[in-house]
């Protein structure tokens, strides 16, 4: 392509004869080269913007492929925490659903074992309670007995029950050599063991067998005393067949012995 300053000094070679006007010539050219000069610096400008909008289309281009793969990258870690993270949420569904079912088949089990343990704490305790019923109605049916067997008391004064009491002791020695003591002849009573059961009620109610236990009277002391009642009321029996009169008590404060022996 020719630039403008070789249009205008291109030179032309004269003609002898027929040749163009020469001043027209030069005025065409330098119009020519004028616009050719514009249209010349036009495209040279074009072409550099050209260039640098195909460095920068290059630049994009490179950028677009880094964007592209970090694009690319970020997809593929989201995909995988996504499903990391479904992993780990049907992991701790499945630990959770595990625990809770144990926690439940435990409850169950202990629920079943306490209305075992209610069930047979009832039944112990009914069984207990008509055991105690019948020893409470055995016990009041021989404490009957017993008050239709034994005889009232006879009315006696205080003096009279001391002297009845003396002579009944005074006997007694005569007879066996020592005075028989109810306490001794009764059997010591071992100490009862503890009995643990499982739960209150039943402890309480073995508590209150002991306590009926231990307010009942002994057969043997009601007996020991029918017999020293007898013998005290045959003594008074003998004493009044041989002196109806109230006893004569005698002083021996005014004796006196040797040749002053005098009876007042």
């Amino acid at each position: 392509m020719m630039t403008p300053q070789e249009v205008s000094q291109h030179a032309f070679a004269k003609a002898n004869f027929g040749g163009y006007n020469m001043a027209m010539v030069d005025e065409f050219l330098d119009q020519l080269t004028e616009d050719y000069t514009a249209l010349y610096k036009e495209n040279a400008l074009l072409k550099s913007k050209m260039k640098v909008l195909v460095e920068k289309v290059e630049e994009y281009r490179s950028t677009e492929e880094g964007m592209r793969k970090a694009l690319l990258a970020a997809q593929r870690t989201a995909d995988e925490i996504v499903r990391e993270a479904e992993e780990k949420r049907a992991q701790l569904i499945g630990t959770a659903e595990g625990e809770a079912r144990a926690k439940i088949d435990a409850l169950r089990q202990e629920l079943e074992n306490e209305q075992l343990r209610l069930s047979a704490a009832k039944e112990a305790t009914a069984a207990y309670v008509a055991k105690l019923k019948d020893l409470y109605q055995h016990e009041m049916d021989y404490l009957n007995g017993l008050s239709q067997l034994t005889a009232p008391a006879p009315s006696q004064t205080e003096q009279t029950a001391r002297d009845i009491q003396s002579s009944m002791e005074k006997i007694v020695e005569e007879e066996t050599g020592e005075l028989p003591q109810v306490e001794d002849e009764l059997p010591e009573e071992e100490p009862e063991q503890d009995v643990q059961e499982d739960g209150g009620l039943y402890a309480e109610l073995l508590g209150m067998d002991r306590k009926d236990k231990e307010e009942q009277p002994e057969p043997r002391r009601e007996h020991r005393s029918d017999r020293n009642d007898r013998r005290a009321r045959r003594h008074d029996e003998d004493e009044e067949d041989e002196d109806d009169s109230p006893t004569r008590r005698i002083d021996f404060s005014n004796l006196k012995f040797g040749k002053d022996y005098e009876i007042k």
